[in-house]
């Protein structure tokens, strides 16, 4: 009977539409915490009917006895979370579970390194005869191969409640393990959101972020018992949607290495060089991962830094007068309170043993003009061609010539050995030739003699005035003669 079964399914295999490939949706895993309780119960046992129709696997062309174990493990999880959502009156959000089932079989594909692709025999006999174990057609249209791009970042989103949900599993760090996730791959999969423009994705992101914050303080105990007082802040970007005016920012040409515009003369802003600015541009001039104050006030400062050095390297060219803008704009007059008490903390603080107040020492004496200048600011200046900001990017700007000065000093120092070398060997060789060639009697006679007798004239000149009286007669129109006498002492 299982061959017969098999051979009508093999001829009929086109009996459901087969979803080859489609955008999936991200917004399933709100319920993780249970559908991870039900996966606890799932077993390789099952009913004749359901080994009948997964023996049948082992039939198809480079089938494995995993791929069997797979199928069964799928319909009995299936079954578990079919009896706990079948209800009508349950939350749409959580009658999401076939969404999540065909995520769950899509990444137990990867985690088995079972080979399975769309066109796979396999694969269409699994989409094709799920009627086999269930009468309604809860999966239809719910079960398809998840390419890559977008598994990846499904991945991600299960990664984030997973982890979340583990917080209280206090034997195994669950808070740490939260936290250490999420300072590697928050901002990381942001960036992914952004590069990639998937909407979608970067909805999901956000949902998992309300998410979070609508439930953190309730583990704030658990995470207190691993040493952690608090649980990290998520933030969301102030914008993640791809309209036309994010499109047309400044900053997405000077990141995007295919985002070209003749107007815009300025240089690329490259990781390699500007690593703090590159990634709060990429984020949309936001920050999303602020554990460590500390740390952030740092990385404030970076940002300011290399924004500073940027804006000197590209002096001159008209076009960063309106990167200027925006940057303020769009971002430091947003954190200007969080950046004057960095100002106050580190201009009164005695010794900057903070690391963030020894990068704010470095901005204040190489870029005094331009943080004088946006320290104050006003809004309205930043919508008019404010000559405060003309002036600091231009080829005079004395921002410009201390930042030249101070490239300068590099050059000088490299070749004030040699000068000085130089010199000492000159003047060496010069002292050899005068005292023990010919050299030295010409030098003497021409040159130094000259000026000894020179000397001497204007020395008896003035002791001939010393040792006589001399007068001097002038005549004078009105009175004769008028006599000057000298008499010396």
């Amino acid at each position: 009977m299982c061959s017969v079964a098999f051979s009508h399914i093999i001829f009929n295999k086109e009996t459901h539409d087969i979803r080859m490939s489609k955008k999936p949706d991200y917004e399933i895993f709100d319920s993780l915490g249970k559908y991870m309780l039900k996966e606890k119960g799932i077993t390789n046992s099952s009913s004749e009917k359901i080994n009948n129709f997964c023996n049948a696997i082992l039939r198809l062309p480079d089938s494995s006895t995993d791929a069997e174990n797979l199928c069964k493990q799928f319909v009995h999880f299936f079954k578990l979370l079919y009896e706990e959502y079948n209800d009508p009156t349950i939350s749409d959000n959580r009658n999401k579970y076939p969404e999540f089932l065909n995520y769950w079989l899509n990444s137990q594909f990867r985690a088995k390194n079972i080979k399975i692709s769309p066109e796979s025999k396999f694969y269409k006999y699994f989409i094709n005869n799920y009627d086999k174990y269930v009468e309604e057609n809860i999966l239809k249209d719910k079960l398809y191969h998840i390419e890559d791009k977008y598994f990846n970042k499904m991945h991600m989103l299960y990664e984030f409640y997973k982890k979340y949900n583990e917080i209280n599993e206090a034997a195994n760090g669950g808070c740490t393990k939260f936290l250490d996730h999420c300072k590697t791959n928050y901002s990381e999969a942001w960036k992914k959101c952004f590069s990639e423009k998937d909407n979608p994705f970067c909805s999901a992101l956000d949902g998992f972020r309300k998410f979070y914050d609508e439930n953190k303080h309730s583990n704030l105990s658990r995470c207190n018992e691993e040493g952690l007082s608090s649980l990290p802040e998520l933030l969301s970007p102030h914008s993640y949607r791809d309209t036309e005016l994010e499109a047309n920012k400044i900053s997405n040409y000077l990141i995007w290495p295919t985002n070209n515009d003749s107007s815009i003369r300025t240089s690329k802003i490259k990781n390699t060089q500007f690593s703090k600015l590159y990634e709060l541009l990429l984020l949309r001039y936001s920050f999303l991962f602020a554990d460590n104050k500390e740390d952030k006030k740092y990385n404030m400062l970076k940002i300011l830094q290399e924004f500073f050095q940027y804006c000197n390297e590209n002096r001159g060219i008209p076009s960063l007068i309106l990167f200027y803008k925006e940057f303020l704009k769009e971002y430091y007059t947003k954190n200007k309170d969080e950046y004057d008490e960095i100002y106050r903390d580190c201009s009164t603080s005695p010794e900057h043993t903070k690391s963030y107040c020894k990068v704010y020492e470095d901005v204040s004496t190489k870029y005094s003009n331009h943080l004088s200048t946006i320290k104050n600011i006003h809004d309205e200046e930043l919508n008019e061609g404010t000559e405060k900001l003309q002036w600091l990017i231009s080829e005079n700007s004395s921002s410009v010539i201390i930042s030249q000065l101070d490239k300068g000093n590099n050059i000088l120092s490299n070749i004030t050995p040699i000068l000085v070398g130089t010199m000492a060997g000159g003047l060496s060789i010069l002292f050899l030739l005068y005292k023990f060639t010919p050299f030295g009697s010409w030098f003497y006679s021409k040159i130094l003699k000259d000026a000894e007798t020179i000397y001497n004239v204007n020395g008896e000149s003035d002791q001939y005035l010393f040792d006589y009286n001399l007068e001097f007669e002038m005549d004078n129109t009105e009175n004769g003669k008028i006599h000057f006498s000298y008499h010396p002492s």
